[in-house]
């Protein structure tokens, strides 16, 4: 597939392609009805960010030495709410403390496998080594969304370890889900909205109410999903337009590879990718590159 190009017109390869297949894809609904809706204290927790800097924002692990090799997950053992807790860590090759990286925190579809943090759009082929991703695993087979979520203070921990382990920069955090990851990938975007500058998902989604901030925002989701109904991305998509303020009622143009489509007059970029035939897929052919063009574009 050829390079991808993501500016404010939001052009895409077309949303086609080899279907990869799903682990444990048909209990994913486990935990994604909640609505999202977000506690008080959930909103004032959790680091921010100024929208969209022009230089990089260093976090504390920037100029710091580590024994870690690059090219490879590593895992990492993380303190969350009492609990000993577990993440996964890939430096890119040649990995430097005194460059700041851009960081891809991914969140998995539930699946009952003991490596269930690996049932995510892989994004290592498509980043050509540029930025550090981190993949959770959640406490769980399928991440909790709900108002008292012990995956919620689990990811700020992750935040916490590994922005103060390695050289990120912090202006540049994305965040990416499939099926029930991309529930607590909207969840997250809802409360800790001033946290990232984009997020992408499939299969899957939760506007939640009282959200902090706004971000660019891109879906795909088929029609054909019997798993999670294509509904729960059409009320989070929404949900991201007005916050957004895009134009009212939504105006959306056709990208150069239809079924792909980006919204007008969008604060920060809403793009919808519509696919059939597909089910609850994880299309890692589609969406991988559409993942990282729309965020690296941001």
């Amino acid at each position: 597939m050829r390079a991808l190009t993501f500016a404010l017109g939001c052009a895409m390869a077309a949303c086609g392609g080899d279907a990869a297949a799903s682990d444990d894809a048909a209990a994913d609904t486990t935990g994604d009805a909640d609505d999202g809706t977000a506690d008080a204290g959930d909103a004032a927790d959790g680091p921010a960010i100024d929208a969209a800097p022009t230089d990089p924002v260093r976090s504390a692990g920037c100029d710091r030495a580590t024994t870690q090799a690059p090219g490879a997950y590593v895992e990492r053992a993380v303190s969350a709410g009492g609990a000993d807790r577990r993440t996964f860590v890939r430096l890119p090759a040649g990995y430097d403390p005194a460059v700041a990286y851009p960081v891809v925190y991914q969140l998995h579809g539930c699946s009952g496998s003991a490596d269930r943090e690996n049932n995510i759009v892989s994004l290592e082929s498509q980043t050509n080594d540029t930025v550090i991703l981190v993949k959770g695993r959640a406490a769980s087979n399928c991440w909790d969304t709900g108002g008292t979520s012990v995956d919620v203070p689990y990811f700020d921990a992750v935040v916490s370890d590994v922005e103060g382990a390695f050289c990120i920069d912090t202006s540049k955090r994305y965040l990416t889900g499939y099926s029930s990851g991309s529930f607590m990938t909207h969840r997250l975007a809802c409360i800790r909205g001033e946290l990232f500058r984009g997020v992408a998902s499939i299969a899957g989604g939760q506007p939640g109410t009282s959200c902090t901030g706004n971000v660019a925002a891109l879906l795909i989701h088929d029609v054909d999903d019997q798993t999670v109904n294509i509904s729960a991305s059409e009320t989070t998509r929404d949900n991201h337009l007005e916050r957004n303020s895009c134009t009212s009622p939504p105006s959306s143009t056709p990208t150069d590879h239809p079924p792909c489509v980006a919204y007008a007059g969008c604060a920060k970029p809403v793009v919808w990718c519509q696919t059939s035939g597909r089910g609850h897929d994880r299309q890692d052919a589609v969406a991988a590159p559409i993942f990282w063009s729309f965020l690296s574009s941001l």
